[in-house]
């Protein structure tokens, strides 16, 4: 296909940058192309193509090239398609938005297609839009997130014995090998693990297998929240090999929120 053919794509934007005097350079996470790198001509002057359209979390239809050799792609026009405005405005909405923008833009290459990403995002900025606790929607992000991009924690199974959950076990993830042990294999490993329930480990494994337009109605006890978001935090740092900066902001917020 050449690089002057425009296509559509449904898209979310991750992240703006003004470029010379007019144009903006913007990030988009699209449904069936990935992440993708364009560039808005005359963006900053436009008064019908672009104006109030490339913010962060807006959900859009573009209409731009396909980018060849490392180039960025023509973005020739933009349709509003939700604009997320509470990801800009709750100040729980956004940070908790960004830790989830900036775990996409560590994990995706340009224009590398992922069919069930777009949905899981377009679900967890759904929800935040609507109301739905923060810190919920972005556990229940976080652990199909992890599995999408190909490191799903193992958490149905003991990985010392094999043994699957039990009520009379207690539990720690253990997070140089990427899966749970029961307290008796746990002895046996020479570094600690992170704490993790019965309750906690079932509903993030329920949670895996939800359909996308039910896994709101899962519910999630304060100590189990405290407990997934202490474990995926600590997962994704581990997994990424760096700080999550955005997580900073996230953290002081929830505990404002009773977590």
């Amino acid at each position: 296909m050449s690089s002057k053919q425009q296509v559509e794509s449904a898209a979310i934007v991750l992240n703006c940058r003004d470029h010379g005097e007019s144009d903006i350079i913007v990030t988009f996470f699209c449904q069936h192309l990935g992440r993708l790198t364009g560039i808005a001509k005359g963006a900053k002057r436009s008064k019908k193509r672009f104006v109030n359209k490339l913010e962060i979390f807006s959900s859009l239809r573009i209409r731009h090239t396909i980018p060849q050799n490392n180039r960025l792609a023509f973005i020739a026009e933009a349709e509003l398609l939700d604009g997320f405005l509470k990801l800009r405005q709750d100040i729980s909405c956004y940070t908790t938005a960004s830790v989830i923008r900036e775990l996409t833009l560590q994990a995706t290459q340009e224009t590398e297609g992922d069919e069930e990403l777009y949905p899981l995002l377009i679900w967890a900025f759904s929800s935040l839009n609507a109301g739905r606790p923060p810190h919920r929607a972005l556990i229940f992000f976080l652990i199909r997130f992890f599995s999408i991009i190909g490191y799903g924690p193992q958490l149905e199974n003991c990985l010392g014995c094999g043994k699957e959950i039990e009520t009379t076990q207690s539990y720690s993830f253990l997070l140089s090998s990427g899966g749970i042990c029961c307290s008796g294999c746990a002895k046996e490993s020479p570094t600690g693990g992170i704490r993790l329930s019965q309750g906690t480990l079932r509903s993030l494994s329920r949670a895996m297998l939800q359909p996308l337009e039910q896994l709101n109605r899962l519910q999630l006890s304060g100590k189990s929240q405290q407990e997934a978001l202490t474990f995926l935090h600590s997962y994704g740092r581990r997994l990424f090999q760096r700080e999550i900066e955005s997580w900073t902001f996230l953290r002081p917020v929830h505990q404002k929120n009773n977590y």
